[in-house]
């Protein structure tokens, strides 16, 4: 996902976490299909967005850690 281009809409943000790596992930609605489509992450550090393949946030954001996302070397979003 382009990670300029997906800035530039304004996208509206649902919540925001910091995850187990220190990284600040945004969690945004898709501009053009709204809640039909996954939840995207964003992380403005590094200047990366990409789908969750989540709907909603509940698991993500849970305390136990097992589906939160955080973002690799190679800018690649990961879940757990």
């Amino acid at each position: 996902m382009n990670y300029l281009k997906l800035k530039s809409t304004n996208p509206t943000e649902y919540d925001k976490m910091i995850n187990s790596k220190g990284q600040i992930i945004r969690f945004v609605e898709h501009p053009t299909y709204g809640d039909e489509h996954p939840v995207i992450a964003i992380c403005d550090e590094l200047e990366v967005a990409e789908s969750t393949g989540f709907f909603e946030l509940d698991d993500m954001l849970a305390e136990h850690g097992e589906y939160e996302p955080w973002f690799d070397e190679n800018k690649k979003l990961n879940i757990g």
